[in-house]
């Protein structure tokens, strides 16, 4: 979150179609157990077409995730800080927070798995979170701007808040591990963020 990432021009087909199908494989298999050639085969491409491309598989991680700062996080945060009421604000990130996690968690669930053996993947996360640490600091400043925050909220507390509450850990436990459907806890976010910061 509060990261652009914008592309000069589109990607190659192959490009993709190489990226898919690993993400296909590394969700059914698991990073570790897939190999350049397997996702060759799965895309349908010889090994070294895959190599032009992405020269590791952390590379294809990046590329995900960078797809996903780009045509998620970015456009939706943006829209999050437009001059708005507080409360639509706190609805707009929690729109965020839920359709990040529901299009994108497969590959969440891979970067975090591989980064505990791939420092490359480590710093990938590493950027991600002061990232999205960055962008919830704007956010409770924007609020604290036009004197929207509770009382005794400063914009410290309530990015502390917005980074409790607005987590993919929080995610996985709610929607993953007790089964909420997404929109349940899009609700239950928007509504918790509001009681915590506006009071």
């Amino acid at each position: 979150m509060g990261k652009s990432v914008k592309r000069a021009r589109p990607d190659p087909p192959g490009r993709i179609a190489i990226a898919e199908a690993a993400r296909r494989l590394f969700r059914q298999k698991g990073y570790a157990s897939t190999t350049i050639e397997a996702i060759a085969a799965e895309a349908g491409y010889a090994v070294q077409t895959v190599y032009f491309h992405f020269k590791t598989k952390a590379a294809i991680v990046q590329y995900l995730v960078d797809r996903m700062r780009a045509e998620t996080i970015t456009p939706a945060f943006e829209r999050s800080m437009q001059d708005q009421p507080a409360q639509s604000r706190l609805d707009a990130l929690a729109k965020v927070a839920r359709h990040t996690a529901e299009l994108w968690w497969d590959v969440y669930e891979v970067l975090h798995s591989a980064s505990q053996s791939d420092d490359t993947l480590g710093a990938l996360v590493t950027d991600m979170e002061g990232g999205r640490l960055y962008g919830q600091r704007l956010l409770a400043k924007a609020l604290a701007a036009r004197k929207e925050l509770g009382s005794g909220i400063d914009v410290a507390t309530a990015t502390d808040v917005i980074w409790a509450l607005a987590s993919e850990d929080t995610y996985r436990r709610l929607v993953v591990e007790r089964k909420w459907s997404p929109s349940r806890y899009e609700a239950w976010l928007s509504q918790c963020l509001s009681r915590e910061l506006l009071g």
